[in-house]
């Protein structure tokens, strides 16, 4: 066969590699009845029950993901065993970027996948919290931080990742975002962001 026609069977085996073990990710809170106590996407959602629920069940979405890649995954390497596919590669190429990219952290300090229980563990001590900022406190999981609503303090410096909710910017581009960012958040953590600038310090100094 030609090389256009196994590029073009690696590429789409590649494809469907990556978007198979999201599926979940992509389809199952959002299609089902979940969100009557949730505040629409993407306005802030207030710390309470209704988050930490939320964020309990996409850790189990998260851990389907897992299930759903073996599928895909084992069939590509029968595949492969038996002859030089090139869609049999990519799909196995796909699956191992899904296991790789979740595999590594996004914090060295925190735990394991994109929602660790020690992060909803400190999210559920806040609707408790020792201090409070401020009179009328209000803590608001907003894009970028954990805020009150009328201080306007930060209680966590922690990017919110994808909740499940139906997208307000529609269902191909808000597939497309959840698909490109893997349901994290598009913005960095803090402290990723420290340690680089940290680490960009020391190589300056010892230049």
């Amino acid at each position: 066969m030609s090389m256009g026609a196994d590029l073009t069977r690696l590429i789409v085996g590649l494809l469907i590699g990556m978007i198979i073990p999201r599926l979940p990710l992509l389809f199952f809170t959002r299609f089902i009845n979940m969100e009557r106590h949730l505040t629409p996407h993407p306005d802030p959602i207030p710390v309470g029950i209704p988050l930490i629920q939320r964020l309990l069940l996409m850790r189990r979405v998260h851990a389907m993901c897992w299930v759903v890649a073996a599928l895909p995954l084992i069939m590509g390497l029968l595949i492969i065993k038996s002859s030089p596919e090139p869609f049999a590669l990519g799909l196995v190429a796909g699956v191992s970027w899904f296991v790789i990219s979740r595999a590594i952290p996004q914090d060295s300090n925190s735990g394991f996948g994109i929602l660790p229980l020690s992060l909803i563990q400190d999210i559920n001590n806040l609707r408790e919290p020792e201090t409070v900022c401020c009179q009328r406190q209000l803590l608001q999981w907003e894009v970028r931080a954990i805020r009150c609503l009328h201080c306007r303090s930060v209680a966590m410096n922690v990017p919110r990742p994808d909740l499940g909710r139906m997208r307000s910017d529609g269902l191909l581009m808000g597939s497309f975002r959840v698909l490109l960012m893997d349901g994290r958040s598009p913005f960095p953590h803090d402290s990723i962001v420290a340690q680089g600038v940290e680490l960009l310090g020391k190589v300056t100094e010892e230049e």
